[in-house]
Formats: C-alpha cells, structure tokens, sequence
C-alpha cells in the first residue's frame, strides 16, 4: 500500500517503464521514425500452457505495456523489471506455434514466433559448451537457449535399445537467424545421426547414453541466434509417395504428396471437357519448404490403336511477377496456370523439384479461383530511395485523428481472377474500416483505417484477412545482410496514442470515372495537427511500382489540395482501380510524457512527505516523555527515507525532463482509399 511518506512504489513503476522504453539492445532499423512498437527477439521461444513466466523482450518504442497478444487471445502483461513482462499463459491454449506481439502506448508490435507445448522445458544455461560440461535432458524435452559465444551446447540423453531418439528445429518458424547443425554421438565421440532438412532421427541399438551437440552452422552468436528443439522418441511419420506412372485426376482435385528423389518428375493425367474453366496450382514454397517446383503440362492424344502423340502446352515454374510490385520481396517459386479448354482432351502433368529435395507438395486443380480470395497484408513503410536495399519491420498502428493501411497482396491471381473487396473486421476501439479494393486479374490493393482523436492505445488481430508477411529482422543493407521473411496468420492492427499530423480525405468517396485518354482532378481535403504546417508530398500507391507512381502537391499551411490522376500517359487500360494517396510528414514529438506527468506528481508528494518528515522530527526533539529517544529515531528514519525519496523524485524528473524534448519524427500519411472506373475511349 502507497503512503504520503513512501511514494517509493510510484517512482519505481515510472522508472520500469521509462527503462523498459529505452531498451536498445538490438536497434530496430526502420524508415519511420515515429514512436511504432518493434519487436527484434524474445525469450522464451515457448513454454506450456498455464505458466507463469517472465517473457524478456527486445525492441524499441516498447511504452507502457498493457498486453501480450498470442494468436487472437490478449494476455494481461505487467513489468517486473527492464525489459521483461510477467504473463500467465492460459490454459485452454493448445499447443501450436503463436505469433506473439506487444501491445502498448503506441500500439501493437510486429510477430515473434512463440511455441505452446505439452514438452517441459530445458532452458540451456550456457555453460554446457564442453562434452564434459554436457547437461542431461530427457526425451520428449524441448530444449532451449541461444548461442552467447560460438562455441556449441552439449546434452546427453539417456535411450533405450530400439527407442527413437527425434530431433527437430526449424530457424525460420521460429524467428530466429540460427541455422542450426545438431548431431548425435555415442560417449566414445563416433558420430552416429545428424539433423538434415531440420530432423535427426536416430534409432538406439542398445541401452546407452548419447550425446546431442547444437551449434550454428557458421558458429555465429548473439541474442539473434537461439534455438528451440523439440526431442521426442516419436519417429518421423514417412511422407506418402508420389505416382511413378500417371495418375488419372478430375476437376476439383487435390493431391498431397512429396517429390520424388533427384529431381525425378510425379505424372498425372488430366482429362478435361469442351467449356471447362479450371486453374492448376502447386503449392510447396508457399508451405515454408525450400523447393522450386517446376510443372510440364502437355497434350496427350491416341490415335485408333491407342498410341500416344505428346506436344508441348506450357511449361511453368514460378508464379508470374506481381506488378505493381509490393514493398516487400514476397517469394513464390510455386507455379500456377488457368485454362479455358475449347475440346476435349487430356493435360499430362510432370512436377519435380528443381532443387532436387523429397519436401512435401499440393497439387490442386479448382474448378475457379478460391472463395474468399486468399489475401496477405504487409504492414506500412515508406517507399523506397531509388536502388535502396533495406528490410524494414513497419507499422501495424493509426495515430489517433489519422488514417493507417495496409499493402494487401492477392498471390496466383490471373486473368480470370474477379475483382476483390477489401474488408476487416474486430478493430480496436475507437477505429474505423474504410475498406478497400484489388481489380479484376490485379495483385495489389490497400486497405485503410481511421482512428478517432480520442481512440485508446491497444491492439486486435483482425478478422477478414487470413493471412500476413513480414520481415523478421530490421535490415539497413541487404546487400550485407540476408532480409528473411516469414508468413503468418491474420494481421494485428493497433492505436498510437500519437496524433496524426495531417489527416488526408478526398472530397467525393464514391466511385470515379474516367476516360482511358483523359485526366481526373480529385480534390483532397486536409485536417492537419496544431504544431504540422509543412507542404506534403503524397504518391498514389497501387497503379504503377512506387518509384514512378504520380504524386499529390499539397502547399505548407494549406487546407486542400488536389491530385491530377492522367490516365493516358499511366497507359491505364480500361477497368476497375484501387489506390491510396501516402507520403512522409516530419513534424516535433514528445516521447514519455506521461512518465514525466507522473513522476512530477510523485515529486510534489515527496516534498510533502519530506515536509511532514521534518515535522515529526521537531515534534520528537521537542518531546519530553521518556519515548523521546524512541520517537527521536522513528524520525530521524522517516526523515533520511523522505530525503532519499525526494533526491530519487528530482532524478527521476531531471532524467524523464531530457527525454521529453520535442524531436522531429517522419510520420508516414495516408489518404481514404481511392476507386476509379476507367472507360473505353468514345469512338468519333
């Protein structure tokens, strides 16, 4: 309980947060400077349901916790000390691999992959980087830990003759820049088994005990090289086979199976009708497996006496190049085709792996494109300098009295492909959908949101998008480092508590129509914030790739501005269009003002306790009773602990003072999503 002489409580929570903001030590690269959470790592990779446990992350702009979200599940979170949260986990959550996100002052953070188990956990100490410093796990263990140093983590498991000893590790899901070389070793040092494709299985010949050694493939360390790795003595379940000799399909059709060895092709025939419509989509790359699968279709025809003529139809490996191209590099090395027949006749199909792998695969033949339309969402960046080369984590959050989107990609779209509505659903409070919109066989659409002035800080896993990409660590150079991605489920959007400094909205929200050889003017209203007055320069994001995308000129101090859309000269051909008008605004922040409020409260009460400190020690001086010698050192305690509150008060203010000063951040701005119906032009 909190007392007038003891604000000590108060200053110690003003002081976690302020330290927990300032946690640095990774520093997450990014083009937008304003206050966006970003999370870089955490530790642990997992635990199991029901623990308590204290979760240390690692960003920047970490304010203020409120939450964990796991998945859709939010988790009270409070801070025990720097940088680390205590969560409960619940105990309804099943074991599956969460993404994991901080929620806060300013919103929600970008994923980390996070593991719930039913395995206890082995937490590496470090300090096992010997054979004879080995430390014993058992099997059905996950085992944990990171690569402080280069040298490796050493573990003996005990097995018994004809048990299977599994272990299994996988980098990317995980988050992690570990590429992992596990193997296993009798205690004589002879090498029995070793991890390849992430597995080592091992099946003991006789009671005995073995050693597992984990080390980076390259002997890297840091906080960005730890590992989680499951063993089991559950064998590895055998993946079906692939056909050898064609197999007969229909339409619809799916087919789960694995490449066959060293490239070798898996055959199937298609027999399809006059009029059928139907689209063929391999699915491997796009599971998270490191494949390039490669599809032959060719014609099959036999004459009377039932021998075959093979021509060439198509030969497909990756998926056509999105255009305009998104923000970010998203892969697909997995092959798509749609087809209209005009007879009947018969496709046979040849799929292998250019990389020679035995990895899974889907083979799927769909009567029409699926429905809902498989979206991605790709949090908010700037575009970029010409030539740069950068990775960056972005922003899932609207600044109150603003408006946020998202890049949304649609994958294996063609030319059949109908157009699409953006929507989303289960926003935070105070937030606004203002939809959006791919055109029919386009790739690439934007989806908006607006905040209220007054909505609260928080974040939600929305529903009406599956799916989302990101980078998994902040890079300024790819052409030094590797820029990895990783998919995962639905997006999270959340609420800064910072104000936008403009607020962008066309005049007219309905749909505009224009001639393929004209001109559209589309006349934008501006609401800008008290302290932002400069010209802002806004690209129209989703017609053309960003670096030659026309832009808005929207004069300093002004209140409107227009954008001159000319359809001609884009080569705009006729049809439906969706963009979003967005460009930086620079404008003066203040960062932990609400530490500063608090803790000048704090110090006000500290100069009254030290005040009424000072009082009981003359009331005990002047005291004539025998208790005076009693009373005489109550004070004099009373007294030191005010004066000792008072000085940590006045730090505390002087510290969070210097960290409050206004400094100029980049705000990334954007407009309501625009639509446009471009016409054919009239014939004379």
């Amino acid at each position: 309980m909190n007392t007038r002489a003891m604000p000590r409580p108060n200053l110690y929570s003003a002081f976690c947060c302020l330290q927990f903001a300032l946690i640095l030590a990774t520093t997450a690269f990014s083009q937008a400077t304003f206050p966006t959470p970003a999370l870089t790592g955490i530790s642990p990779l997992g635990s199991k349901a029901s623990t308590t446990l204290d979760l240390t992350l690692r960003g920047t702009d970490l304010d203020a916790p409120t939450a964990i979200l796991l998945n859709e599940r939010s988790i009270p979170a409070k801070s025990t000390k720097p940088n680390v949260l205590s969560i409960t986990l619940p105990t309804d959550l099943k074991p599956a691999l969460y993404d994991l996100r901080f929620v806060g002052r300013y919103g929600v953070s970008n994923p980390r992959a996070f593991e719930i188990s039913t395995l206890d956990t082995v937490e590496s100490p470090g300090t096992n980087t010997k054979a004879d410093k080995a430390l014993k796990v058992a099997l059905n263990t996950a085992i944990q830990g990171t690569f402080k140093s280069g040298s490796p983590h050493w573990f003996t498991i005990d097995a018994k003759s004809g048990q299977t000893i599994t272990a299994s590790f996988s980098g990317r899901r995980f988050d992690t820049r570990t590429e992992l070389l596990a193997t296993l070793s009798a205690l004589t040092g002879r090498e029995l088994a070793r991890m390849r494709g992430g597995v080592l299985t091992f099946t003991a010949k006789a009671d005995a005990t073995y050693r597992l050694r984990l080390n980076d493939l390259m002997f890297r360390s840091g906080e960005d090289y730890a590992y989680r790795v499951t063993v089991t003595d559950k064998p590895v379940p055998p993946r079906p086979p692939s056909p050898t000799t064609p197999t007969s399909l229909t339409i619809p059709a799916t087919i789960q199976s694995s490449f066959l060895p060293q490239g070798a092709p898996s055959i199937f025939d298609l027999p399809f009708k006059a009029n059928d419509k139907f689209i063929l989509e391999v699915h491997s790359h796009q599971l998270g497996y490191a494949t390039d699968p490669q599809l032959i279709i060719e014609n099959v025809k036999k004459d009377a006496a039932g021998k075959e003529t093979v021509s060439a139809q198509a030969e497909i490996a990756d998926a056509p190049a999105i255009s305009p191209a998104p923000s970010i590099n998203i892969a697909n090395r997995d092959p798509s085709y749609a087809f209209e027949a005009k007879a009947d006749g018969v496709f046979r199909l040849s799929l292998s792996d250019a990389f020679n792998s035995t990895n899974p695969f889907e083979l799927c033949i769909l009567k029409e494109a699926p429905k809902p339309a498989t979206v991605i969402a790709i949090n908010a960046t700037l575009p970029k300098a010409a030539n740069a080369k950068t990775g960056d984590l972005g922003s899932a959050n609207v600044p109150r009295n603003g408006i946020a989107a998202f890049e949304v990609i649609a994958p294996n779209r063609n030319a059949l492909s109908e157009p699409i509505e953006l929507k989303a659903e289960n926003l935070p409070a105070g937030v606004t959908c203002l939809g959006g919109f791919i055109g029919k066989g386009q790739s690439l659409g934007y989806i908006a949101f607006q905040a209220t002035a007054d909505a609260p800080a928080g974040g939600t896993i929305l529903s009406g998008i599956p799916k989302s990409q990101f980078v998994s660590f902040p890079v300024a150079d790819a052409t030094k480092d590797n820029v990895l991605y990783r998919s995962t489920g639905a997006p999270a959007l959340g609420v800064s508590t910072q104000t936008a400094p403009a607020l962008i909205q066309t005049e007219k929200t309905d749909l505009l129509e224009v001639a393929a050889d004209a001109k559209l003017d589309i006349p934008l209203k501006v609401t800008r914030h008290a302290d932002f007055a400069d010209a802002l320069k806004l690209k129209a994001l989703g017609l053309i790739d960003a670096a030659k995308a026309p832009e808005a000129d929207i004069a300093a101090k002004a209140n409107t501005g227009k954008f001159t859309l000319d359809v001609k000269t884009l080569k705009l051909a006729p049809g439906d269009y969706g963009f979003i008008l967005q460009g930086p605004a620079k404008m003066k922040i203040r960062r932990n003002v609400e530490e500063l409020t608090a803790a000048e409260s704090d110090a006000k009460k500290a100069i009254e306790a030290q005040a009424a400190a000072k009082k009981q020690l003359e009331a005990a001086t002047a005291d004539a009773t025998p208790k005076k010698a009693d009373l005489v050192k109550a004070a004099t305690a009373a007294q030191k602990l005010a004066d000792t509150a008072k000085t940590d008060a006045d730090k505390l203010v002087k510290d969070l003072t210097a960290k409050a000063v206004a400094k100029e951040a980049t705000f990334i701005v954007y407009s309501n999503p625009i639509r446009i119906r471009v016409k054919e032009v009239a014939k004379k």
